[in-house]
């Protein structure tokens, strides 16, 4: 049982049973009415003004916060990067220096662009508003802390790559991305050598380069711009803030805790709406005590997971939030898997790396490449009703657990 149960001897348990199948229908409603929703598209604000709407009859403050952003740069540097590995191979045994530094140049676009999520190259891509919406239910006694609850409004663009090649796209593209260290340090050594020296060593490298041109020039076809339905990831997940803002309706507001309902743009775009939130509020969030709650890609509650570590951007999220996550799922007799995520990233890297104690929770198979993931097939045949009502009730239960604590939650282990 979740320790804090001792302290809360006010705020009832709140079920999540009687919301799943209105959670379900929202979701085949709006793939119905919307469908796939591109970053900072009228399809992404289609949705962002329901849940506006929704969110207001259930009693909560509701505001819109645009802002810009380059959507297209994350993915979009991908075929440049590779024309710049393609390039710096091709000039190896003539000008080892130029090698060198169109590989760095590679390198570093990958870097930061696609591990690190830093927004490098966006300037040179064009802009567009992207609009989070934002709901908060106050408490019904002055607030101790706040809790964020968060899923994304956009869907991803099809990774061909991954549709294609299923599991065999992991090793591809590390494979892929990995190549431009060959250059990178071949370049590099051949220059110090001297542009003239040959050897087996050298030349080894020189034809590695070019045995793997294959395998890195199949990231110029990485991704289209088809937009995927966006079924599990993550419209699944704007149910459940939605089921969230039902219940607390019918059940009634914490008492010492703020709800923020923030359903975030511009996620697959890499990570925006989450930065952009996490920068507007800093001051806001560091006043009074916050925590996040980020619920990405909802599909089958047997694969109930917590990320704690998130391996591209370095966020390790919040100890005491994964503890709590754990506990609370323990309590229903359910045991959540704790995950570090290899590839990408959620929204919950934002927060935690402004300092705010946060947990990504998932209900998705995170140890290998699922076929309905970034692809045609993130459908709604794919979407378990359970699966809503598990990942429901698991916040709910944090929620509740948060609000009976003493005292903001701690992050110790």
């Amino acid at each position: 049982m979740c320790e804090s149960n001792r302290f809360n001897a006010r705020m009832p348990e709140i079920s999540a049973a009687p919301y799943r199948t209105g959670m379900f229908a929202l979701v085949e409603r709006l793939l119905n009415e919307i469908g796939p929703r591109e970053s900072c598209t009228e399809n992404e604000r289609r949705l962002g003004r329901e849940l506006a709407s929704r969110w207001q009859q259930a009693g909560f403050a509701v505001r819109t916060e645009p802002f810009t952003c380059h959507p297209k740069a994350f993915l979009g540097f991908i075929p440049f990067a590779t024309l710049l590995y393609l390039a710096a191979v091709a000039v190896y045994w003539i000008a080892p220096f130029a090698c060198f530094l169109l590989a760095a140049a590679s390198f570093a676009a990958l870097w930061f662009e696609l591990l690190r999520y830093r927004e490098l190259l966006d300037p040179l891509f064009p802009e567009a508003r992207g609009e989070n919406v934002v709901a908060v239910l106050s408490p019904s006694e002055p607030p101790a802390r706040r809790v964020v609850i968060s899923a994304h409004q956009d869907s991803a663009y099809e990774f061909n790559l991954w549709y294609f090649l299923r599991a065999a796209a992991i090793p591809v593209m590390v494979l892929g991305f990995g190549a431009v260290l060959v250059p990178l340090f071949g370049g590099l050594a051949k220059g110090i050598a001297g542009a003239g020296s040959e050897s087996a060593f050298f030349n080894g490298i020189g034809f590695l380069g070019l045995a793997l041109y294959p395998i890195v020039g199949l990231n110029l076809f990485f991704h289209t711009y088809s937009v995927v339905p966006g079924a599990m990831d993550d419209l699944a997940g704007i149910a459940v803030l939605d089921g969230v803002s039902q219940a607390l309706r019918d059940a009634g507001a914490l008492r010492r805790t703020e709800v923020v309902l923030l359903a975030a743009s511009s996620e697959e775009a890499g990570l925006r709406g989450a930065k952009r939130y996490a920068e507007a509020h800093a001051a806001e969030m560091r006043a009074l005590p916050t925590s996040g709650i980020f619920v990405d890609g909802v599909y089958d509650e047997r694969h109930l997971t917590i990320v704690r570590h998130e391996l591209f951007t370095g966020a390790r999220h919040d100890p005491g939030m994964v503890r709590l996550a754990r506990e609370c799922a323990g309590r229903r007799g359910r045991q959540a898997r704790e995950h570090v995520i290899p590839l990408g990233a959620t929204d919950a890297t934002a927060f935690t790396l402004a300092g705010v104690p946060s947990v990504a929770l998932l209900c998705q198979d995170a140890t290998r490449l699922v076929p309905n993931y970034h692809t045609r097939l993130d459908t709604l045949e794919h979407v378990r009703p359970e699966s809503l009502e598990v990942m429901l009730q698991l916040v709910l239960d944090m929620l509740v657990e948060i609000d009976g604590r003493p005292a903001p939650l701690s992050s110790a282990r």
